[in-house]
């Protein structure tokens, strides 16, 4: 009995030992025995094991090398092109202060303002409408009004004198004195830049007193004017730009992208300067300006008859005949104050005809009519209007030129 017992528990043992080996086998998500990996996961393992190996090696192998002659880099003088235009041009501009003396109308006050060397002996051309005031009648500097010049790198002011200007473009034209010795930095300005809407340009100006050193400022060309001419055939022109031109920086070069200087700021609408853009004296215009003060022919006279106004060029009088229908004529562009115009009632947008029965087509019309004119002339002038769509017969006597 007890031998049979024993069978039994013995049997019992090994069928639990059996089930305890193989019922986890067939459980599902139980580990059994370590298993050797398939084949696809053997290649995977692989495959991931030599990409690794491959990138690792590739980092540390790879060798280290010096920007050579043919990588892409910016130009060194693109780099500082900006900085090079301001150190080439900044030499050459110059402070100028005004003393105007107290009147009956007015306490003393005092004007500053930027110029431009442009020739070595000392001569700066700058705007004019802040010497106005500072002139008599006669457009002679008061007896007790003062102009000092003050160049970069300098601290004593130097006594200048003025030389001439020309207040229809706004430009006036000083000396410094006393220097004869001493050689200036001067620049050159374009003969025929190209200028064209939305061209960049820099303006360089002599900053105030509390500014070490500056006076940079960069805009685009916003605006260009229709080409106009003198009663003597010089030519005008402005232009406008998004650099607002505050007082201290009137006269002050505009610069293109070459290291060209193009125009000169100017307060061309009578000492209007904090706007929203800029106004300013192309080149060309700067150029006949100086000529025409520093060189008057021999014998010529300093003042002369005038009419008084400028006219637009005819090709933009013709533009604008097709334009509107307007009659042949010479589209009067300003009508300067106080002159003999202005006293028969000229206005700005007038279409001039005819002058003493001689008829008005061209330019040349003008130029050759008033060649010649002496002052106390009587005009009778035949306008269209087109304001009022009417032709008018308007008289005067020619006055004396201002300039």
């Amino acid at each position: 009995m007890i031998k049979k017992e024993r069978i039994l528990l013995i049997f019992l043992i090994a069928l639990l030992l059996v089930a305890a080996i193989f019922i986890p086998l067939s459980c599902p998500g139980q580990n059994g025995e370590a298993t050797e990996p398939s084949e696809s996961e053997t290649s995977a393992l692989t495959t991931r094991s030599t990409t690794t190996t491959t990138r690792t090696t590739t980092v540390t192998t790879t060798p280290v090398t010096e920007p050579t002659d043919n990588d892409p880099e910016l130009p060194e003088e693109d780099e500082n092109f900006l900085a090079d235009i301001y150190e080439q041009i900044a030499p050459s501009v110059v402070s100028i202060h005004v003393t105007i003396p107290a009147s009956s109308l007015y306490a003393k006050r005092e004007e500053f303002f930027t110029g431009l060397i442009v020739d070595e002996s000392g001569i700066i051309v700058t705007t004019y409408s802040l010497f106005e005031r500072a002139l008599d009648y006669r457009g002679e500097l008061l007896p007790d009004a003062s102009i000092d010049v003050t160049i970069r790198g300098t601290h004593e002011a130097l006594p200048a004198k003025l030389l001439g200007y020309h207040s229809t473009v706004d430009l006036a034209i000083i000396k410094v004195q006393e220097q004869e010795e001493l050689s200036f930095p001067a620049v050159t300005l374009a003969k025929n830049p190209e200028l064209a809407i939305g061209a960049p340009v820099y303006m360089i100006g002599y900053p105030p007193a509390l500014i070490r050193d500056g006076g940079l400022a960069i805009g685009y060309i916003t605006s260009l004017y229709r080409a106009a001419i003198e009663e003597d055939g010089s030519p005008l022109g402005l232009l406008e730009t998004s650099i607002p031109t505050f007082s201290v920086y009137a006269g002050s070069p505009l610069i293109n992208r070459d290291g060209e200087i193009v125009a000169l700021t100017s307060a061309y609408l009578r000492r209007i300067y904090v706007q929203h853009q800029g106004y300013a004296v192309p080149s060309p215009v700067v150029l006949d300006v100086i000529d025409r003060i520093l060189h008057r022919p021999e014998g010529a006279p300093e003042r002369r008859a005038a009419l008084g106004i400028t006219v637009l060029a005819d090709e933009e009088m013709h533009e604008l005949s097709e334009r509107f229908g307007y009659p042949k004529g010479l589209y009067i562009d300003l009508v300067k104050p106080e002159s003999a115009a202005y006293t028969a009632g000229l206005n700005a947008g007038d279409i001039l005809l005819s002058i003493n029965g001689q008829v008005m087509e061209e330019t040349k019309d003008l130029l050759s009519f008033m060649d010649g004119q002496v002052v106390g002339a009587l005009m009778e002038m035949t306008v269209f209007r087109p304001s009022d769509e009417q032709t008018l017969v308007k008289t005067c006597f020619l006055l004396e030129e201002r300039p």
